[in-house]
């Protein structure tokens, strides 16, 4: 019988043990997901952030860095209905259907016409691996008025 009483004891204090540290768990994550929501606060000011990936993309001009496809995207993404902003991008490697490597000369995004460089933008992604590397020329023609050429070459 003491045999008995020993098991049931050691049953009884396992059992115990894992209720109380699933218990402590759950409230660990509980206390984790409130600092979480704490420290975001009323949110996170989205357009600051891509403004801030904007302007750092930009500041690559000249640096002999390359930036990224998906860079560039986001670049020409932001400047597409910008028409004081004229992009020019060349050396597109793209692959084909064949899986074949290819070269797209040149896109031009600098239409004051917005359907023209809407095309344009669309032209440009549809062949732009996110892979590719590219340098970066930024020219402010007026500074004050937010006038730029940016040229993106592939490498």
């Amino acid at each position: 019988m003491d045999e008995d009483n020993l098991s049931r004891a050691l049953i009884i204090g396992v059992s115990v043990f894992i209720a109380i540290a699933t218990v402590s768990a759950i409230i660990m994550f509980f206390n984790a997901s409130l600092d979480v929501v704490r420290s975001t606060g009323a949110g996170v000011d989205f357009g600051n952030v891509y403004r801030s990936d904007i302007e750092s993309t930009l500041l690559m001009s000249g640096s002999g860095n390359y930036v990224k496809g998906y860079n560039v995207i986001n670049l020409i993404s932001y400047y597409e209905q910008d028409t004081r902003v004229s992009i020019a991008i060349q050396d597109i490697k793209y692959l084909d259907e064949s899986g074949d490597v290819k070269v797209y000369s040149n896109i031009s995004i600098d239409s004051t016409n917005s359907n023209v460089r809407e095309a344009a933008y669309n032209l440009a992604c549809r062949y732009i691996m996110d892979n590719q590397d590219f340098t970066i020329d930024v020219q402010d023609v007026d500074a004050d008025a937010g006038i730029k050429i940016i040229t993106l070459k592939g490498v």
